[in-house]
């Protein structure tokens, strides 16, 4: 059963190029996963400024794996001191979803 991640990720408003530059590695390493689907980067267009994650692996396992990965944790160590708030994540399968 696939796996989908929500992630907010809110900087302080004076590091929104420096996080984006840091986000955009992270997309790119893992989208090179074995069991990864899906990985994309989106930015807000109203409200507070933030980046939203939607990820999507082939199992739990596979989202293991990428919690453990070099590039994971090299993102949360180059991404904390940047945020105003911890990054906000919501694991879920889906209930109704197309394709």
């Amino acid at each position: 059963m696939s796996i989908h991640v929500f992630a907010s990720v809110t900087p302080k408003a004076d590091q929104m190029d420096a996080a984006e530059a840091i986000l955009r590695e992270a997309v790119t390493a893992s989208r090179q996963e074995p069991g990864c689907l899906r990985y994309d980067l989106f930015k807000s267009v109203q409200g507070e400024a933030c980046f939203q994650f939607f990820e999507t692996y082939a199992d739990q396992a596979a989202l293991a794996v990428h919690a453990q990965s070099a590039h994971f944790q090299t993102l949360k160590e180059k991404i904390t001191p940047l945020l105003a708030q911890p990054i906000a994540i919501c694991i879920t399968t889906a209930v109704d979803a197309a394709g």
